[in-house]
């Protein structure tokens, strides 16, 4: 009975230690996170950062399971996410969700200016076919396919030539290869020039 309750500690049956298959460490059960979804665990440092990483970036707006041969390819739910970022992060989050449900609403689309980038809604008839949008916020008046200005009576201007100002020259936009310096954006056709870092795109 004595030596029952007074096992010396070595005897003790200490907590197993659990492998997180980013980092390759050896940690604690408590230092670890499990995705609900796949039930996959990480190291909650790594998992955190792996997060971080994929928002700051806006690569993905679903964040799925870090582990390539996940058998259920789970994803992180939005309370998890939430618990393990800072706030600011979480806004960014949130933010690339809605302007990902807009790209891929028919019935929404971008106003076009600069300087408002409001959300405007399309006409519930044919949302492919050119319509006239009037922007509430602005009123600025485009079209739905080309998010030109309103051109009645006339093509889209991604179907027209394209005029260039003098001193340019028009290899220099006609290039579709991959390493051309500038190209159209095929969304919302702005003309979009790469300067550095990756070639990923993300368009509003």
């Amino acid at each position: 009975t004595w030596a029952a309750r007074y096992r010396p500690t070595w005897d003790l049956v200490l907590d197993p230690l659990v492998l997180c298959k980013l980092c390759l460490g050896e940690y604690p059960v408590e230092q670890m996170t499990t995705i609900a979804q796949c039930q996959c665990i990480f190291c909650t440092l790594c998992l955190k950062q792996y997060v971080e990483l994929l928002i700051k970036e806006g690569l993905e707006t679903a964040i799925s399971c870090p582990d390539a041969a996940c058998p259920k390819r789970g994803h992180l739910q939005e309370n998890e996410i939430e618990c393990m970022v800072a706030s600011e992060i979480m806004q960014r989050y949130k933010k690339l969700q809605f302007e990902r449900e807009v790209l891929l609403d028919p019935c929404r689309t971008w106003c076009p200016s600069s300087s408002c980038q409001a959300v405007c809604q399309l006409q519930e008839s044919g949302p492919q076919s050119p319509q006239l949008v009037q922007c509430k916020v602005c009123d600025m008046e485009f079209c739905s396919a080309c998010k030109s200005n309103w051109h009645p009576g006339q093509g889209c201007q991604e179907n027209m030539p394209v005029s260039f100002l003098p001193g340019e020259t028009s290899s220099v936009y006609k290039m579709e290869e991959d390493d051309a310096p500038i190209k159209r954006c095929p969304k919302c056709k702005v003309y979009i020039e790469r300067d550095e870092g990756c070639a990923q795109m993300m368009c509003k």
